[in-house]
């Protein structure tokens, strides 16, 4: 909450939200919800989005609206501004509406590397595309060379991964590899790297996206 790279929202009225906030958040008021839609959010489906509000059902509401955005990464801070309060924390006063589009600006992870690293890795004989992608999804098109091992396959199929080579993972959003990098690493694997981006298929083609 406090250093993390995060979108912060406080789902609260305006005016409690400017008689006392969380610093770094933005007020989205849970009566305007319905005015984003999913092109307001951010593109990047891996982004880090928490929300906090003193209202359950507000909370229930932003939650189901990020599920059927794809953005699962989205999170709550239980006990919002109150138990921020309690605990000690500094807090901020006035107005601060959160934009018309949301922004999340992502801050790459050592083990995550960039779509342009990610290209010049295609024609690199040292590493692995490792696609964990499910087998309908694999039916739509898949990087060359690379190995496939569905998601949920992961912990008992890890000894087919080379040990000797940069293995990236890869998946259609970046959550289910990031899930399953979490997954190889505690199989004691290592030289893994994560694409967390949006992968699409499609005539032969692929684009990779935020």
């Amino acid at each position: 909450m406090k250093d993390e790279n995060i979108l912060l929202l406080d789902l609260r009225a305006a005016d409690k939200f400017a008689a006392g906030h969380i610093p770094r958040a933005l007020n989205l008021p849970a009566a305007k919800l319905d005015q984003y839609k999913e092109q307001n959010w951010p593109s990047f489906k891996g982004a880090t989005i928490v929300f906090y509000s003193d209202n359950q059902a507000d909370i229930d509401k932003a939650r189901e609206l990020m599920y059927d955005y794809n953005l699962s990464k989205a999170t709550v801070f239980p006990g919002g501004f109150e138990r921020w309060k309690k605990l000690g924390y500094q807090v901020e006063t006035g107005a601060k509406p959160a934009p018309e589009k949301l922004t999340f600006v992502r801050v790459l992870k050592p083990h995550d590397v960039s779509i342009t690293d990610f290209k010049k890795m295609l024609d690199d004989p040292t590493v692995v595309i490792l696609d964990v992608r499910t087998d309908a999804e694999r039916a739509t098109g898949s990087f060359k060379g690379s190995l496939h091992i569905p998601f949920e396959q992961a912990a008992t199929r890890y000894k087919e991964i080379p040990t000797d080579k940069t293995v990236v993972l890869h998946c259609a959003t970046g959550i289910r590899s990031s899930a399953a990098y979490e997954t190889l690493k505690a199989k004691g694997l290592k030289n893994l790297k994560v694409l967390n981006a949006n992968v699409k298929f499609k005539d032969g083609a692929y684009t990779i996206t935020e």
